[in-house]
């Protein structure tokens, strides 16, 4: 039990919240939802951003939203943010004893950069960087296992397998947070999961917004998921609530059917869990997209 306590701490260190193509997904939407003041100013602050681990590239509006992650080459102990990007609510049957427990955690995290976005007097580069994390936890709060856990660090501890992962990080194993992460990109073909298209790698990444693979896919999804089909965005406009929505996907969907497997058991995704997942995934991204275009647009009018 002690090396599998290990092994799930070193799993966790290392989960993401959605994949760069994810986040960027997200970027690009909300892009295309904003206005071109917004474009601009958003533009102009992430362009400043810490790129070390960006190919030295400066971050545009799409790529910016991989920011936080990135960073994680950082030495573990300069990483200051990694509880930030989730909220651990345990899983029951159907998502109601949703509370929030005490922060530092995402939807603390994204009214602590607005705080900042929204004071006039706050300097540039703490702007840039409030901006450069919001981009990212809007995100992070819609994928259904950052706010969902089942004594399993959020999925990590969940292990499964005939899923083809074409970009698992060096040392991780397949568990279900990392499905979830890339959910998106996976269906089903022939009866076989398969991945659709891949993520670009850094230096592959869109040297501005509307280019290459993540512009196309971001064009497939708002038309696969229209606005007038999104009823979500009329409930409530906060980070509790989108957390509370993705808990109670997390409970209801996010996991397969039945006991959790323990310790070191791995668990099949069957075919018809994993398409189902591909719909909910494309659905939180594009929502994602949505909500941050509408705080951008108001935050930088």
């Amino acid at each position: 039990m002690k090396q599998f306590a290990f092994a799930l701490a070193m799993l966790t260190s290392t989960s993401l919240a959605w994949d760069p193509a994810g986040h960027m997904l997200v970027g690009q939407i909300a892009w295309e939802l904003s206005t071109p003041d917004t474009r601009a100013a958003v533009a102009a602050l992430v362009a400043t951003l810490d790129n070390r681990f960006n190919e030295r590239q400066p971050y545009n509006f799409v790529t910016a939203s991989c920011w936080m992650d990135d960073l994680r080459s950082l030495p573990k102990k300069e990483y200051l943010w990694s509880q930030w990007h989730y909220v651990d609510i345990t899983k029951d049957d159907d998502g109601r004893n949703f509370k929030l427990p005490e922060p530092p955690h995402v939807v603390w995290a994204i009214g602590e950069n607005l705080k900042v976005l929204r004071d006039k007097a706050a300097p540039k580069d703490e702007r840039a960087k409030a901006l450069g994390q919001i981009m990212h936890w809007i995100g992070d709060i819609h994928q259904p296992l950052h706010a969902t856990t089942w004594d399993d660090h959020g999925g990590n501890g969940y292990l499964i397998m005939g899923v083809p992962f074409s970009d698992l990080w060096p040392g991780t194993k397949a568990n279900l947070h990392t499905y979830w992460d890339k959910a998106f990109r996976f269906d089903i073909k022939d009866g076989n999961v398969v991945e659709q298209w891949q993520c670009p790698k850094i230096d592959a990444r869109p040297k501005a917004p509307s280019e290459g693979v993540i512009a196309e896919e971001a064009k497939k999804l708002m038309e696969r998921f229209p606005k007038n089909s999104l009823h979500e965005l009329a409930a409530k406009f906060d980070a509790e609530a989108w957390a509370r929505e993705s808990h109670t996907i997390g409970c209801t969907k996010a996991y397969p059917p039945g006991d959790h497997p323990r310790d070191i058991a791995v668990h099949k995704l069957e075919p018809d869990f994993v398409h189902a997942s591909n719909a909910i995934a494309g659905r939180r991204v594009v929502l994602a997209g949505h909500r941050l275009a509408a705080i951008l647009n108001e935050l930088f009018p």
